[in-house]
């Protein structure tokens, strides 16, 4: 099915060309990449946009991640939608393997397996731990009893119609 891409993103210059270079490695394409400059004051606008992208900035602002993305959400027409950060890079076959989940129709959100690329500092180390016990840990029991409790952030496919019918992401 169609699927929509929506990045967002303020003040990430130095990450989204490797974000958006990973998806056009993709093995599943997308139809389309969005890329929310939230008023970036860095060019971010302007990378994203050398790679062809479709590239939208609200008036002001919005506040946060979620905000951004619901921005975006209200223009999206494709059954599927992934949010990804912009400072996230994928494997090139990442929407292969989270597309398949969806082919269980009582499947509306489906996220990836992640870790930082980069684990130099206490702070880098530290989101790792985490990330390691959540994705190792706390999501094998939520997948054991099939009631998953999140779908991580920075990397995750919903189904559009579903996500929009309760409002899009909190913010």
């Amino acid at each position: 099915a169609p699927l929509s891409v929506i990045i967002p993103a303020y003040n990430e210059a130095a990450s989204i060309a490797d974000t958006i270079q990973s998806l056009f490695e993709q093995t599943l394409c997308p139809e389309e990449i969005i890329v929310i400059d939230d008023c970036s004051t860095d060019g971010t606008g302007e990378v994203a946009r050398r790679f062809g992208v479709k590239v939208i900035k609200p008036p002001v602002n919005t506040g946060s991640k979620a905000g951004a993305q619901n921005y975006a959400l209200a223009r999206i027409e494709n059954p599927w939608v992934m949010a990804i950060d912009a400072d996230t890079v994928l494997a090139p076959d990442a929407i292969e393997k989270l597309a398949a989940s969806f082919e269980d129709p009582e499947v509306v959100a489906s996220c990836g397996f992640v870790l930082p690329r980069h684990v130099r500092t206490l702070w880098e180390r530290g989101r790792y731990v985490e990330y390691l016990f959540a994705f190792t840990f706390y999501k094998q029991i939520q997948d054991y009893y099939e009631k998953p409790l999140i779908s991580s952030g920075c990397f995750s496919i919903y189904r559009t119609e579903v996500l929009q019918s309760c409002g899009g992401w909190p913010t």
